[in-house]
C-alpha cells in the first residue's frame, strides 16, 4: 500500500514536472514563433515597399534621362522635336504628355503637336535638377497627372506628365498584404501626393522632412497601432514612399502554427511523463531487486587478506561483496553497486555489509585483536546517520576498523572533513583508496585526518618496466614517509613486485600473489 501511495505519489510529480518543463519550452518557442512571424510580417511590408519603389524609380529615372538631354531640343518645336517626345511617350508607358515651356511660362508644344496660340502655365522655375508638382489636369488630355521638370539653362522648361490612372496601378494596395495604407509623399510636408487606403502618422512622432529610411511601430493618431516604414525615391528625394500595416496583423499567428504547437506541446507532455515514469520504474525496480536479494541473503562477503611481506602473516582483510543471483550466478559489484549509488539503496548494502561481516569475523577478531577490517565507504555514506551509527558499533567489536575512500570522494565533499575527525577520535583508521589515480595533493593529505594509503596497482604493475608509472611510484612511497602516512601496496602478483616493494620499505601487501578475495570459510584456515 505504501509503495502504491509513493507511485501514484511520483507519478503526480511526473506531470507537474512533465507539465513545468513543456510550459517552459514551448513558451520560449512560442514566443520565438511571434518574434520570427512578426519580423517575417515586417520584411513582408518592407519588400512591398521595395517593390514599388523598384517600378517607380525605374520609371521616373528613364523620365529624368530623357529631361536631361532635353536641352538640345529645338524650342521652336520643329517636327523632328515633336517626333522625339512623340516617340519617348510611346517608349515609356508611364508618360502620357511631355512639353516645352518657355520663360514665361507658355507651353509652346507637347508630345502631340504644336500649341497656337501658346497655352498660359506656370513660369518656370529658375533652379536645376528634377523637381515635382501636381496632381494637375493636363489642358490637352482633360486628365489628373502628376508634372516631372527640368529648367534648362536656357531658361526653358521641359515637363513630362504622368497619368495619375498609371500611379494608382504601381500603388495598388491590393497587390499586396496586411497593408493598411501606401502613400506618395511629399518628403518635406508629409502631405500625400497620391494615397491608397487610410493615411494616420504616428503619435506624438516628428517624421518630416523625411530624407532617409523611417521605420517606426508604435500608436498611430486614429488610436491604432500600426507599423510604418518609409523611404525617399532615388531618382527624386523630395518625393518618399510610406506603407503601413496594422501592428495586429503582424503578432497574428497563423492558425496553421498554433495548431501545431499544440499537437507538439501535449505530444512533450505525453512523452516526457512516460520518459519520467519509465526512469522511476527502473529506479524503483533495480531498488526493489537489490533490497529483496538483501533480504534473501544473496548477498556475501568475501574477503582479500592484507599480508606482512616479512611474516607472510596475514594481518587484516578488506571486506568485498558479491551476489549470488539466482538466474545469472555470482555477480561481481561492478554489476550492481553503480545501481545502487544510483537508486539510493547503497546504503542498504553497505550496513547490511557490515552487519554479516560482525558476525562472520567475530571469531578471528577476537583471536587477533590487532587484525584490520577494512571497509569502501563513498562520500554519500558518510552522510547518512544510520551508516555512521553502523560503523559507530562495528568500532565496538573491531578496534581496527578502517574505512576505505577514493581521493575524488574526500576532494568532493570537503564538508566530510569533520565526520571523518569524528571517526579517526572514535578509532577508526582513515584510508585512500587507489592513491594516486585521482587528485592527489599534499594540501588534502595535510588538512584531513588521513593515516593510511593504499598504492594503486596501477603503480604496483609498473616494477620493472620502463614506463610513465615507474618514477611516480617511488614519489609516492617517498612523500608517505615525510609525511609519516603508512602504506599499503595493492595488486602484488609476482615475487620481483613482492620483494621490491619490501625493499623500498612497504611491507604490508594485497594481491593475488599472496592470496585472491576468498570466503570467509577459507579465511579461518590462514589466520
Amino acid at each position: 500500500m505504501i509503495q502504491g501511495n509513493h507511485s501514484l505519489t511520483n507519478r503526480i510529480k511526473n506531470i507537474i514536472v512533465a507539465w513545468l518543463i513543456s510550459s517552459v519550452l514551448f513558451g520560449l518557442l512560442a514566443i520565438f514563433a511571434y518574434v520570427q512571424q512578426k519580423d517575417a510580417a515586417k520584411q513582408s511590408v518592407q519588400a512591398a515597399l521595395e517593390l514599388i519603389l523598384l517600378e517607380l524609380d525605374s520609371q521616373l529615372h528613364n523620365i529624368d534621362v530623357f529631361l536631361k538631354q532635353a536641352e538640345q531640343l529645338d524650342i521652336h518645336c520643329d517636327a523632328s522635336t515633336i517626333t522625339l517626345m512623340r516617340e519617348q511617350v510611346f517608349v515609356n508607358p508611364a508618360l502620357s504628355e511631355i512639353g516645352i515651356v518657355d520663360q514665361q511660362g507658355r507651353l509652346l508644344c507637347n508630345s502631340f503637336g504644336r500649341l497656337t496660340p501658346p497655352v498660359q502655365t506656370t513660369e518656370p522655375v529658375k533652379q536645376s535638377g528634377l523637381r515635382y508638382h501636381g496632381p494637375i489636369i493636363t489642358d490637352f488630355l482633360q486628365v489628373p497627372a502628376f508634372v516631372l521638370a527640368r529648367t534648362r539653362n536656357d531658361g526653358f522648361e521641359v515637363n513630362a506628365l504622368l497619368p495619375t490612372s498609371w500611379l494608382s496601378d504601381t500603388l495598388d494596395i491590393t497587390r499586396h498584404k496586411n497593408l493598411a495604407f501606401i502613400a506618395l509623399l511629399d518628403g518635406d510636408s508629409g502631405v500625400p501626393i497620391f494615397l491608397r487606403g487610410k493615411y494616420t502618422l504616428p503619435l506624438g512622432e516628428t517624421l518630416f522632412p523625411m530624407r532617409d529610411v523611417v521605420e517606426f511601430e508604435g500608436r498611430f493618431d486614429d488610436g491604432a497601432q500600426k507599423y510604418i516604414f518609409a523611404r525617399p525615391l532615388a531618382a527624386l528625394p523630395q518625393l518618399t514612399i510610406m506603407v503601413a500595416s496594422d501592428a495586429k496583423r503582424l503578432s497574428t499567428i497563423q492558425p496553421v502554427w498554433l495548431l501545431t504547437l499544440l499537437v507538439l506541446y501535449c505530444a512533450c507532455l505525453v512523452g516526457l511523463t512516460m520518459l519520467l515514469n519509465y526512469y522511476d520504474s527502473r529506479v524503483l525496480s533495480s531498488r526493489a531487486l537489490l533490497l529483496g536479494a538483501i533480504s534473501r541473503q544473496e548477498l556475501f562477503n568475501v574477503y582479500q587478506p592484507l599480508v606482512d611481506a616479512t611474516t607472510r602473516e596475514v594481518v587484516g582483510v578488506e571486506v568485498l561483496i558479491r551476489w549470488q543471483h539466482p538466474v545469472e550466478g555470482e555477480l561481481s559489484p561492478a554489476y550492481f553497486i553503480p545501481e545502487a549509488e544510483r537508486d539510493g539503496s547503497i546504503l542498504d548494502l553497505s550496513i547490511y555489509q557490515i552487519e554479516k561481516a560482525l558476525t562472520e569475523l567475530g571469531d578471528i577478531v577476537q583471536n587477533h585483536p590487532n587484525f584490520k577490517v577494512s571497509f569502501n565507504v563513498n562520500g554519500y555514506l558518510l552522510t547518512c546517520a544510520d551508516y555512521l551509527e553502523t560503523l559507530h558499533k562495528a568500532n565496538r567489536v573491531i578496534p581496527r576498523l578502517t574505512i576505505e575512500l577514493t581521493e575524488r570522494d574526500v576532494l568532493s565533499q570537503a564538508q566530510i572533513h569533520s565526520v571523518l575527525q569524528s571517526l579517526v577520535d572514535q578509532g577508526i583508521e582513515i584510508a585512500i583508496d587507489d592513491f594516486g589515480t585521482g587528485y592527489s595533493g599534499l594540501h588534502y593529505l595535510q588538512s584531513f585526518p588521513i593515516d593510511l594509503l593504499k598504492i594503486d596497482q596501477t603503480f604496483v604493475a609498473s616494477i620493472g618496466m620502463e614506463n610513465l608509472q615507474s618514477p611516480v611510484l617511488n614519489a609516492v612511497i617517498e612523500m608517505a614517509d615525510k609525511l609519516n602516512k603508512k602504506l599499503i601496496a595493492e595488486g602484488v602478483e609476482t615475487a620481483h613486485q613482492a620483494e621490491y616493494l619490501s625493499r623500498q620499505g612497504v611491507s604490508i601487501h594485497q594481491g593475488w600473489y599472496y592470496y585472491k578475495a576468498i570466503p570467509v570459510q577459507e579465511l579461518k584456515q590462514i589466520c
